[in-house]
């Protein structure tokens, strides 16, 4: 072919044919690929027939979802539902007969007071009793931390006698002193005794407990005398300093942060 032919060829091809270079105009796909529809469109399209089916049945179901959430709460929220009532069928025994729920109920609470009574007879004032010997220990530093573990228990119960039977002796305990040579851990007291006290402040509303709260969250403040502010494990309370060590157990530093804020809460004392 001469060059006469060759260029005649390309004078014959349509304008609208052709598209100048970097003008993309004639390609709407490509157009609008600067913008975020524009993007998302040209995905859209790239994807195969199974991928947009799929991506629009899952668009279509969580959809429904949103808009079936808004319709309850707008013309019957969850707040007016009736809550679902739960029935514990009458336990049978061996005699095939049938106990209530007062009942049982009952058996614990007996269960509550003969523990209560042996702890009272045997061991009462003391951390621990020991079933088998009926003698007592106090592991604890003698502070008494069944005692004072038993309250709220008691309280909640209606075992109101026995309550104040506890009540009485914390009373008159010193909280400040501890069995000679015994340092005290730091966690336990906190867990035990400084929210045994609190709990039973707060169903009782008897100040002389939350006295006795105070007491004890102050004499157990020397563990906080650290460089970083975590608590030390063990504190002298007959001292009043802490017992120094080199490592902390981390879920039992932050734990204790419920009681102190429950004892600066009540006291007003931060």
């Amino acid at each position: 072919m001469d060059k006469d032919a060759e260029a005649n060829s390309h004078s014959s091809v349509s304008p609208e044919a052709t598209i100048p270079l970097g003008d993309q105009d004639g390609l709407p796909l490509l157009r609008g690929e600067h913008t975020l529809k524009g993007r998302l469109r040209t995905k859209w399209y790239r994807m195969d027939r199974i991928t947009r089916l799929t991506t629009s049945l899952v668009v279509l179901i969580l959809g429904g979802a949103l808009v079936a959430r808004v319709l309850i709460e707008l013309f019957c929220p969850y707040d007016y539902w009736h809550n679902p009532q739960v029935t514990i069928p009458p336990k049978v025994d061996d005699n095939h007969s049938a106990h209530t729920d007062k009942e049982r109920r009952n058996a614990v609470r007996d269960a509550m007071k003969h523990s209560w009574s042996g702890y009272h007879k045997y061991a009462f004032g003391h951390d621990e009793l020991l079933p088998v010997s009926n003698k007592s220990n106090d592991k604890w530093g003698g502070w008494g931390v069944t005692l004072i573990d038993a309250l709220d228990t008691l309280y909640i119960m209606e075992l109101y006698d026995e309550f104040n039977q506890g009540v009485t002796h914390v009373v008159d305990a010193d909280f400040s002193k501890a069995t000679p040579g015994y340092t005290t851990p730091f966690f336990e007291m906190v867990i035990r005794s400084l929210a045994g006290l609190l709990t039973a402040y707060e169903m009782s509303l008897d100040k002389r407990l939350l006295a006795k709260a105070q007491q004890v969250g102050d004499v157990l403040m020397p563990a906080f005398s650290t460089s970083t502010g975590l608590p030390y494990p063990r504190v002298d309370v007959n001292a009043g300093v802490a017992v120094r060590a080199s490592t902390v157990c981390l879920a039992e530093a932050g734990t204790v942060q419920l009681e102190y804020w429950k004892l600066s809460d009540l006291t007003g004392n931060p």
